[in-house]
């Protein structure tokens, strides 16, 4: 076909569409925006998410690589000099260690179960920015010992009746309070709250932590153990390199990248958001390519007459063909482009205002190679869509065409 017929049936497409009914045409533009906003907005969404729960566990809770007791042991041991070992590794910005032991916390009547970290607050802050984010009070000390900080859902809100709360809490402390602490070991001691710091996220906020120095009191050891030790990766180091350096150099424990342990802790949760995204992805494409059919079908019906005439004229009926797909490329074209522009303001508002829970926050993750793809997708859907029935009609036969 050549550029001449070319010209034609685009001139034929643009006239139709220009002298249609611009009610009809601006719905079935928005339409396609629509259908695209759809396909891109709700797996961006669910990508988020997971985005957000991943962020936050590897920020606040195992950093890049997590280092566990070999099977049968309880406690990483001779922690000093694992600890050496591994800061000076190539890749390594820093490794810091946790102790964890259960306690009971108890304050104006309320009994709450809890977790005790014990941490080495100046070294935690090269790999865990939760020093940052203290709402009252102040974060650990080396040295602090009867002080602790706790999460914003531990504390709680006096304003709150303990029947509705989300999670138990001790019923509204205070920064300056005084908390006692049986722990799981029989030890009991009265802290005060020196901080409480709020993330946003309730798995983080229902910890309670204190210092290393501190901790060393109530197991009466000298702390050279640890429940676990996390490890920050420089930029520019991959996990897995850093992985192979540690089992390379001797490190007898067990060591797992955040990929590995989000894979078993959290990659079926993962793999439910990218399936509910891949359907509403699916659904929005089979609406798009059913409403442009109904669509050029219904505006091929009506115009039988006129295509009669087109044929009977002399026009090829590969110009008539064409002349409609010309109007569903214009037609799915705009209807992308302005799904663009939905797309975008949803996203920036979203990242200004974002889907707050106690688990997550949502802000919807987009890519220029999601949008292509997406595009690209529904366009080719839309345009093979229109193609169908212009292609039914005009192969009929002149005079069945022009009996309508």
């Amino acid at each position: 076909m050549g550029k001449k017929e070319l010209k034609v049936a685009f001139f034929l497409a643009w006239r139709s569409l220009v002298r249609g009914n611009r009610s009809s045409l601006f719905l079935n533009v928005l339409i396609i925006s629509m259908v695209f906003t759809n396909m891109i907005f709700f797996p961006a969404l669910m990508n988020g998410i997971g985005q957000d729960v991943t962020k936050t566990v590897v920020d606040y809770q195992i950093s890049n690589i997590l280092i566990e007791p070999k099977q049968g042991n309880a406690y990483i041991t001779d922690l000093g000099t694992t600890l050496d070992l591994i800061n000076g590794m190539p890749g390594v910005e820093r490794a810091t260690p946790q102790y964890t032991m259960g306690a009971t916390l108890k304050f104006r009547g309320r009994v709450l179960g809890s977790t005790v970290y014990a941490i080495q607050p100046r070294e935690e802050e090269y790999v865990s920015p939760l020093y940052m984010t203290m709402v009252g009070g102040s974060y650990l000390g080396e040295n602090d010992k009867g002080e602790m900080i706790i999460g914003a859902s531990v504390a709680g809100s006096p304003n709150v009746l303990e029947a509705d709360e989300y999670s138990p809490s001790l019923g509204g402390v205070r920064v300056g309070d005084s908390v006692t602490v049986e722990y799981a070991n029989g030890f009991t001691s009265d802290y005060r709250v020196k901080g409480i710091f709020s993330t946003g996220k309730f798995e983080v906020d229902d910890r309670v932590l204190t210092s290393w120095d501190d901790m060393q009191g109530v197991t009466g050891t000298a702390g050279d153990k640890a429940s676990y030790i996390t490890v920050k990766v420089k930029p520019g180091y991959s996990d897995q390199f850093v992985k192979d350096e540690l089992l390379q150099y001797g490190v007898m424990d067990k060591v797992q990248t955040s990929s590995e342990v989000l894979d078993k802790s959290l990659g079926r949760n993962l793999a439910s958001f990218s399936i509910i995204g891949f359907i509403s992805l699916l659904v929005s494409l089979v609406i798009a390519v059913v409403v442009l059919f109904i669509v050029i079908m219904i505006k091929t019906l009506n115009n039988r007459r006129q295509i009669g005439i087109l044929k009977a004229i002399g026009v090829d009926q590969t110009v008539i063909m064409n002349s409609y797909g010309f109007q569903v490329i214009i037609l799915s074209a705009t209807g992308i482009l302005l799904g663009f522009v939905f797309t975008g303001l949803l996203v920036l508002y979203m990242t200004i205002y974002p889907m707050v829970t106690p688990t997550f926050s949502a802000t919807p993750y987009v890519t220029f190679s999601d949008l292509a793809t997406n595009g690209l997708i529904l366009f080719i859907a839309s345009v093979i869509a229109g193609y169908l029935p212009a292609w039914k009609v005009a192969r009929e036969n002149i005079q069945d065409v022009m009996r309508g």
